[in-house]
Order: C-alpha cells, then structure tokens, then sequence
C-alpha cells in the first residue's frame, strides 16, 4: 500500500467550493482582538512593532490567497492559489510561484498547528484543504516544462492564477518546487493527523486524504508524484530560486533532501518500503553532493556549484531555513541554521551587504571604535547576492538593493540559532565558526576561543544574548523600511531605504512571520 492521496475527494471540492462564502478581511479569520489591534498606534519599542506588525503582515499575507482574499476576490483567482503579489505591471507578479506558494502555505500550516481547536485553524484549514486540491490539478497540467505522464511537468516554476499554464519564455525547469510542496502537505498531513487521529481508524480518510492506489506510475497521490519526481530529478541541472543561472543549487538540493527524507518515513507509516528506501537512498546521495558546497578557500558556502558569482547568496540562509527537520529530527539536519558553515556563511554576505548598500554603511553615534564596528556583527539590510542587478523593475547598472525576506531570514537564522543553543546547554566555537562568535562579541570584553562552552561560563550566556539581540537588529532594519501602514514590498532602496519592486510581495510577510516565530521560541527558553 503506497501514500494517501491529500486531497478533498471531488463531491467534498464541490461543497467546500459552494458552501464558504468570500472571506472580507482577515478579521473573519483573527477575530475582534485582531481588529482592534491593527487600530493601535506605532509604539515606541520594538516588541510592541513586533506584535503590531504580525497582525499586518498575516492580514496583507491572507489578503494574496484564495479563497477569501481581498486582493484576489472575484479577478478569476482560483481557490487554492497564492498570488506572489497584488502587482500586475511594473513588475508583474500576478502569477502563482509553486515555490513560493508552498513555502506561504507551510507559514500557515505553522500558525494552523499553534492552535488547531480555533476558529482560525478551522479557517486555515479549509485554505490548505483547497490549496492540496488545486496542486493535485496543477500537477496534472501540461506545460512547457512537460507532461504528468512521465512527471516532467512537476518542474514548470509558475501558472497563471486561474491555474492553466504560462507559456512564454521562463527560466525553467526549477526542481525546487515540488520538493517545497511535498515538505508543506506532509507539514500540514503531521498537524492534521495530530488533531484528528480518529480519521486513521475511520472511512473518512478516504474522503479527505483521497483513494489509497495501487503501485502505479505517474502516482495517484500529489505527495508521492513529487517525491518520484525530486528522487529521478534531483541530479540534473536546473535554474535557481532567482530563476537566473541553471546548474546544481545549494537551495533546491536542501529542499530536495530533506523532502526525500521526510517522505521516506512517511512511506514507512503506510507500508511503502520498497518507496522509504529508494527516497533515503537518494537523499544519502544528495547529502554526499551538499558537502561539496562548502569552499574551503573562500570559507563559506557558494549557492552554485561551478559558477563565476562568490556563491555568497540569501538562497543559503533560505536553504538551511525550509530544510530545517521537525524538532523530534533535528540530529538529522543538514547545515542547519547553527551549523559552523551557515554562520560563517550569514557573516560572510552580511559584511558584503553592510559595504554594498548606502542605507546599511551609516555609521553608529554610539561607537566611536570604528575599527571594532567595522569587525561587529551587525544587522543590516541582506539582498539576494552580491552580483544582482535587479532592482524591482529590471535590470540596473547601480545593482540589486536590500529584500525584507532576505533580512527576516537572517534574524530567523540567528533566532533558531539561539533556541538550539539553550536546548543543548553546549556552545561549540571551532576553528571553522571562531570568525563568526569573535565579530558577534566584538564589542563585549569577553576573549572569544575555540572551544566548548555551557551554562556556567560566561561566554555562554553572552552569545546567547548577542544572537537574539543581533536578530533584533535585522528585524529593526524591517521596521525601518515597512511603510506606516506595516506593508512590505519586495525590496528597499539602497540608497534612500525607499520601497521599490512588487508591492505586497507575498515572501516578505511570510518570512517576517517565520522569523517572528523563531524569535518567540528563543525567548521563551
């Protein structure tokens, strides 16, 4: 017996299509509270923006779904879809991403989980229920990349938002998407069954999870047609997350791993093990290949393999991020947030960043050691990578300019950072990592050496303290760019902090409310 297919059964698709009604606001989801508090004014402190801003961002996020958001209500929208972006024109980003879509709807799967007894999650739910439906259509759609009959298909990036295909010229294919699907329905098949562990030992999983099949190919089950499709893929060259330069990318093969492990251990729960195997051989296969992103001379990660760019990319903070195990899996992680080479790697783009962009390089009135404010770390304003030459409209000789996901990331990674830190009670700076610990302590008085450290020694605590605080520091630069009413574009300028690209990008909400997330874990231990 192979996986469920997630999915509504047809008759089920056509009640919940007939019998919810459009969503107004998100206030149907969050509730009075939520109202009243997107009416309070701008506090002062941080954590007071903080809290304000997670209503907005998950507001004007919910605002870009459908069914039920404002911004994609009666325009042709199908249920199901994440627009990337209200925008149209000058740029248009009136499509569905199937990376960004998966990546927005595992944020939800996430504020899902916090509480599935609520009215929210029973809101979000039906969002997610109509998200699996519309992939499992998407997947069987023919497009440029290919066909489902032999699942080359799977790697087409983008479709319309009433879900036919878009057929003009891209850069494709791009084999993240499926590997970020598959990690967000067995995400939401975790929570699910969490909360509703009678549907296993009931007639009802048939109705909501879909026929169990046969060995078949293509597969009947949106999960296991992507994972057939990232285990026979994987090793063939593709474009990035950028869509910019095909060949072997640290973020899609991050995803892809943690997609084949994840869906070995679930083809084991329902007895597919010729399928667990194959999967975990695979994702051996991919992990023995990541190793080779590491580039001792330039002692960082590189996104690309064999490619003329540094490598220093945001697409390796997002690739430890999404390939971040469960926490009952972390021993299983892969370049995890905390890893040596991620940090080094964070430090890395953030001093090229720090010197690339104006709005990143004023100096502080409260140092005047300017040669340990040049070796701090410190946050600033993270872009995509150091060669871009985007600027949110097209191309421009000046370069690319700072991204509010890109600097959410960064503070999720030191956030989670943080958490592990605490739950291991052990800090291990070696020779790889002492760059990183020695610019994060840079202003404090404590000596930084190799070494392992716990709760009794000072340095310990001082870490601790300095990745939350630096964390802070990145989400302050956010703030600082949200215009007053808390919306996020794609990115600001690097020069005036201005907001420029497509406005409402749907990424940057869901990065700040994962990076948001991150941060009350690490506060809470």
């Amino acid at each position: 017996m192979l996986l469920p297919l997630i999915l509504v059964s047809h008759s089920a698709l056509q009640a919940f299509a007939f019998s919810i009604p459009p969503l107004p606001h998100v206030d149907r989801f969050l509730g009075a509270d939520h109202a009243q508090g997107l009416q309070q004014p701008l506090q002062d402190t941080l954590d007071a923006w903080i809290a304000r801003e997670e209503h907005i961002a998950l507001d004007k996020l919910l605002a870009n779904v459908a069914p039920g958001g404002r911004n994609v209500r009666g325009k042709g929208v199908a249920d199901g879809t994440v627009i990337a972006s209200p925008s149209q024109q000058g740029p248009d980003y009136w499509f569905q991403w199937v990376r960004d879509a998966a990546i927005t709807m595992n944020t939800l799967v996430d504020i899902y989980a916090d509480d599935t007894s609520s009215s929210l999650a029973s809101n979000l739910s039906l969002v997610l229920d109509a998200y699996s439906s519309l992939q499992r259509n998407i997947q069987h759609t023919s497009n440029p990349s290919g066909t489902f009959s032999d699942l080359s298909g799977l790697g087409e990036p983008k479709f319309h938002v009433d879900g036919t295909p878009f057929t003009g010229s891209w850069g494709r294919p791009q084999r993240d998407g499926p590997a970020l699907r598959a990690l967000t329905l067995m995400h939401y098949l975790r929570e699910y069954n969490t909360s509703h562990p009678e549907m296993w030992s009931s007639e009802e999983v048939t109705d909501f999870f879909g026929p169990f099949y046969e060995a078949s190919m293509p597969p009947n089950s949106v999960i296991k047609a992507d994972l057939e499709y990232v285990s026979h893929f994987w090793n063939q060259s593709s474009f990035d997350l950028w869509e910019e330069i095909e060949g072997l990318h640290f973020f899609t093969l991050m995803v892809s791993a943690r997609s084949l492990r994840e869906g070995s251990a679930l083809a084991k729960v329902f007895g597919d093990d010729g399928a667990a195997e194959w999967y975990a051989e695979q994702a051996g296969h991919i992990e023995d290949l990541l190793s080779r992103f590491w580039d001792a001379e330039k002692k960082h990660l590189v996104e690309t393999l064999d490619h003329s760019r540094t490598g220093l990319d945001c697409g390796l903070l997002l690739g430890s991020l999404h390939a971040l195990p469960p926490s009952d899996s972390l021993d299983d992680a892969v370049y995890p947030p905390w890893s040596d080479e991620m940090l080094v790697s964070l430090l890395a783009l953030t001093r090229d960043q720090r010197n690339r962009f104006p709005i990143n390089s004023s100096p502080s009135e409260d140092n005047d050691d300017t040669e340990v404010q040049d070796s701090a770390f410190e946050g600033v304003g993270i872009g995509r990578y150091p060669e871009d030459v985007y600027d949110g409209y097209g191309t421009s000789n000046r370069g690319g300019n700072p991204w509010f996901l890109c600097t959410s990331s960064a503070a999720e990674i030191l956030y989670r950072t943080a958490s592990h830190l605490s739950s291991t009670s052990s800090l291990t700076i070696s020779r790889t990592s002492l760059p990183f610990y020695e610019a994060l302590l840079a202003t404090s008085s404590l000596d930084v050496n190799t070494g392992v450290y716990g709760p009794s020694d000072a340095l310990f605590h001082s870490v601790f303290e300095r990745l939350q605080a630096t964390g802070d520091e990145f989400l302050d630069v956010v703030r600082a760019h949200v215009d007053a009413d808390g919306a996020m574009s794609e990115q600001f300028d690097r020069v005036t902090g201005f907001m420029r690209g497509a406005g409402d990008l749907t990424w940057s909400y869901g990065a700040f409310l994962k990076a948001v997330g991150a941060r009350k874990e690490a506060k809470l231990l």
